[in-house]
């Protein structure tokens, strides 16, 4: 079996989330992988306390590979913990309690897996943009 390791498409900490998709900034991070024609939606959203995750998302098969999306197995690696669960007929999957920190997922395809790895939800975002109230050169 193959692995596609996946390569990041958008991370809402970082590009620029239309005020339509979202009005206000959040915690949560909505993440866009892609790799082997494969796309994964990933939301990471904090429980109250911040001490877990519910990390949510959905398998989107690309044109090449239109095959089933349904019961794809799909594990979260923590460490030395590992969680499982799968996809439902339109590809979705949720874990409700992800210790937060770095993690792993992997969705077994056909006859590869798909990975994402290094996740976390760690580092919100902490700068902003500020305007300057300075007029005009030094």
């Amino acid at each position: 079996m193959s692995d596609i390791i996946a390569s990041l498409l958008f991370d809402s900490w970082v590009d620029f989330v239309h005020e339509l998709r979202s009005q206000q900034q959040t915690e949560d991070r909505h993440l866009i992988y892609e790799g082997g024609g494969v796309i994964l939606d990933l939301l990471l959203k904090s429980t109250g306390d911040g001490s877990c995750l519910h990390v949510g998302g959905q398998v989107l098969p690309g044109q090449d590979d239109p095959g089933s999306i349904s019961a794809l197995p799909v594990r979260i690696e923590h460490g030395k913990r590992s969680s499982f669960t799968h996809t439902n007929a339109l590809g979705e999957f949720m874990f409700h309690t992800v210790p937060n920190g770095t993690f792993d997922v992997a969705i077994t395809l056909k006859d590869r897996r798909f990975l994402v790895r290094g996740l976390s939800n760690r580092e919100p975002r902490k700068w902003r943009v500020l305007p300057s109230l300075t007029v005009g050169g030094d």
